[in-house]
């Protein structure tokens, strides 16, 4: 057996026999291509209680002697555990510098023996909980003339808009060690400026540039370690900055607010997870960031899932956009943010970017279907998710589930992926620009009223309009469950249960929606007249823009019409993952413990191959359920959160959270300049038209049979699931929306007034308060009784 390998090639195989240290240092060398000390690494697989193993010692011996004896090289420890984003081991295990090749079996049992020290049991036992073992890295030794450290965000608060640096004279263990004073400095993350004394100027930009290719391939906070000698600059070392940890995969603990400084909110992913996501779910997300090439875009906060405004920002300012029009670019999207709040912007890497992107459109698996095809495959999602659903039903072995995952699913996924990028195309742009081209022409008000009811039956409106089709007789009940029985509040969410698995379901709507006494084919109707009405008046005042309008207002409707219909065919691409893991579950004798798994880890466990995997189903489902007994957290946090501190607070907020200006922001997201402040509600106009009436806060979907006709709803967001009670309502409001949410869509359709995105609606009314609705305004107003 080999044990010795070069860095920068080392095997597949063997990476994860090599530990953090060594990996990132291969990774820095085959990948980044940065200016690594060349050196070699020897796997843990050469090293037993503490000794060198024979054949083992003939290779290091065989390496020695082939080494350049005219340099001098340094041994270091690579543990298994080590330089990863739980523990870092620093100064932990024995580092040996300036050593001849005659030297180095010597050192490197010196740094196998360090191992079984007092203060790595102490770090082991207390800290890390990782694995046992350790490789070695021998490198050339760089004497330097300066020696340091970088962390690419504070590793207190996160913030990144500077790398912060120190270092000494000399070599970096006197840095470590305690044992030379430091001086400081500042690079500048974006333009790479310097602060600090004029001996290392000369050196910033190229350190600048590194720690950043380093922070934006690895995704994470970074605690880098370099070296000047020779007039370059060395990458010694770079691990994970472990205070800012944003998850542990072994126990599912999660706070994305720990891993920089950014500005996270709820608006559209809070209204389709309303509860924390399970940690199969969670993986999945992660990935789908990953593919678009926007780390952590969908972030979560102890199982509550946000999206990412920073990262967004960040890659919009990346292509020469300022933050301003970045925000503005984006916010029918993310919603509203306080204004005068300074969005942090982090660096961005496009061509990071780039490459995903070139990746997901252009994969290594490209599906081999036509255009023709893509386009057909879109259309039959549905009917290709059943067949599907079927044949997964029919496998009784789980090696023979695994390989249909690998040989059908995954294929099937891929061609589906590519079906509905070729289908979206530029098809969803007119949701951000249809109503601020028609506003700069006829104002707001007009823009609002063209918007609204134009749409027809979208599929979001449809479990609750088919439910009268179903009552008068115009469609089965099969056909309602075949074009509904996927859609419900938590459908993205794989642990979930679907309506199509409860018999029961269609019974229990037809009686809600009898007892409501709500026409909802009128509704629309009506609404769809007030539209008629719209774009009679907008054609007489604007004579010259008839065919203008008519063509934007095409494409807004197809757009709309697209973005449902491919939600909806969406959810069935989820329906046939839970049957998978469904499936799993039952042949593997762990039931729903399947959804405390990760995506990559599924397999393996099918395949026998996952014992340290279902090793932490125990410690994920303890998260997991703690998760559930949290209530929601704010719609927007800017900077690091922490929910216990939060939850403690008998002042805390819902709306928005953050350290630094919490006490200057207002309950609707805007200055508090008025002493009534209180009296009067802001969001997004959601849906025109104007009501008076009684709260009813809900908090929950499970509360949703308090609802009585004519209430107000008052909720933190409706999805597809709260559909089933808008006949019911005379207006909504939300603390979570904009106007692409399901709100707005859906009340617009309707006729009932909404107004959404309000912030903390659901704290500052309270069930039987009388108040006015105005959704044409986005304002809602407490009437005095």
């Amino acid at each position: 057996m080999k044990f010795i390998y070069e860095l920068g090639k080392v095997p597949d195989k063997y990476l994860d026999l090599i530990g953090g240290k060594a990996y990132s240092l291969d990774l820095m060398i085959r990948e980044l291509k940065l200016n690594v000390p060349y050196g070699y690494v020897v796997i843990a697989s050469a090293f037993e209680d503490g000794e060198v193993c024979g054949e083992a010692l003939s290779e290091i011996g065989s390496l020695a002697s082939s080494l350049d004896s005219g340099v001098t090289y340094a041994v270091r420890s690579s543990a298994l555990s080590e330089d990863g984003e739980n523990a870092s081991y620093a100064g932990q295990y024995e580092t040996v510098t300036d050593v001849k090749t005659d030297s180095i079996l010597d050192a490197v049992k010196s740094v196998v023996s360090s191992a079984a020290s007092s203060r790595v049991k102490e770090y082991n036992e207390n800290i890390a909980h990782g694995r046992e073992g350790i490789a070695v890295v021998i490198q050339k030794f760089v004497s330097p003339v300066f020696a340091g450290v970088v962390f690419t965000s504070d590793p207190i608060n996160g913030k990144d808009e500077f790398l912060i640096g120190n270092y000494v004279k000399g070599e970096g263990e006197q840095l470590v060690s305690g044992n030379a004073n430091a001086y400081e400095f500042k690079i500048n993350a974006l333009k790479f400026a310097y602060e600090g004394p004029d001996e290392m100027r000369p050196f910033a930009k190229r350190l600048g540039a590194s720690c950043s290719s380093i922070r934006n391939h690895y995704g994470v906070p970074m605690d880098i370690e370099w070296a000047v000698s020779g007039g370059r600059v060395y990458i010694l070392q770079a691990r994970p900055i472990t205070t800012l940890r944003r998850y542990d995969p072994s126990t599912y603990e999660i706070n994305g607010s720990r891993s920089g400084y950014k500005l996270l909110t709820k608006t559209n992913v809070g209204e389709i997870f309303m509860q924390p996501v399970s940690p199969i779910t969670f993986s999945v997300l992660d990935l789908i960031s990953e593919m678009i090439g926007l780390p952590e875009w969908l972030d979560n906060i102890n199982g509550q899932t946000y999206m990412n405004i920073t990262v967004m920002m960040s890659a919009i300012v990346a292509f020469g956009k300022t933050k301003e029009e970045a925000f503005r670019n984006i916010k029918d999207l993310v919603g509203n943010v306080p204004d005068g709040l300074d969005i942090p912007v982090s660096p961005f890497d496009k061509k990071v970017f780039f490459r995903k992107i070139k990746k997901l459109l252009f994969p290594k698996n490209k599906s081999k279907l036509s255009r023709k095809e893509k386009l057909r495959m879109v259309d039959e999602l549905s009917d290709i998710a059943r067949s599907l659903i079927d044949r997964i039903h029919e496998i009784n072995d789980p090696v023979a589930l695994a390989d249909f995952w690998d040989n059908t699913l995954v294929p099937a996924l891929n061609d589906g992926l590519a079906s509905v990028l070729t289908a979206c195309g530029t098809a969803m742009l007119p949701l951000f620009t249809t109503r601020k081209k028609i506003g700069e022409i006829a104002g707001g008000e007009m823009a609002d009223r063209l918007c609204g009811g134009s749409l027809g039956v979208v599929d979001c409106m449809k479990p609750v309009l088919l439910i009268e089709d179903v009552i008068s007789g115009r469609i089965t009940r099969e056909e309602y469950m075949r074009d509904c029985g996927h859609r419900c509040v938590s459908e993205m969410e794989l642990m979930a249960s679907r309506p199509y698995e409860d018999p029961e379901y269609l019974d229990r709507l037809i009686e809600e929606h009898k007892n409501s006494g709500a026409d909802l084919h009128a509704m629309q109707k009506k609404q769809a007249s007030l539209y008629e009405e719209a774009l009679a008046e907008f054609k007489s005042k604007y004579p010259s823009k008839s065919k203008w309008i008519d063509k934007q207002l095409a494409a807004f409707v197809h757009a709309n019409q697209f973005r449902e219909e491919i939600r909806s065919k969406g959810v069935w691409i989820f329906c046939v993952y839970r049957e998978f893991l469904l499936r799993a579950g039952g042949l593997l004798g762990i039931g729903d413990d399947v959804f405390m798994l990760l995506k990559d880890e599924v397999n393996e466990v099918l395949r026998g191959r996952g014992d340290d995997y279902l090793s932490c189903v125990k410690a994920r489902r303890k998260s997991y359920d703690s998760y559930l007994d949290y209530p929601p957290f704010p719609a927007v946090i800017l900077g690091p959160f922490d929910p216990d501190k939060w939850l403690a607070d008998p002042s805390r907020r819902s709306d928005f959270y953050c350290p630094d200006t919490l006490s200057n922001v207002d309950a609707s997201g805007e200055l508090d300049s008025s002493s009534d402040a209180d009296a009067v509600i802001k969001g997004f106009p959601g849906a025109t038209g104007v009501v008076t009436g009684t709260v009813k806060v809900i908090k929950d979907i499970s509360e949703i049979s308090l609802i009585e006709n004519g209430d107000i709803l008052v909720t933190v967001a409706t999805n597809i699931g709260w559909t089933l009670v808008f006949p019911k309502v005379s207006a909504v409001i939300t603390d979570i929306g904009a106007p692409l949410s399901h709100a707005a869509i859906v009340a617009r359709e309707f006729g009932i007034p909404a107004v959404v995105g309000c912030g903390n609606a659901t704290t500052l009314l309270k069930t039987g308060d009388k108040v006015t609705v105005d959704g044409a305004s986005g304002v809602v107003r407490l009437v005095a009784e």
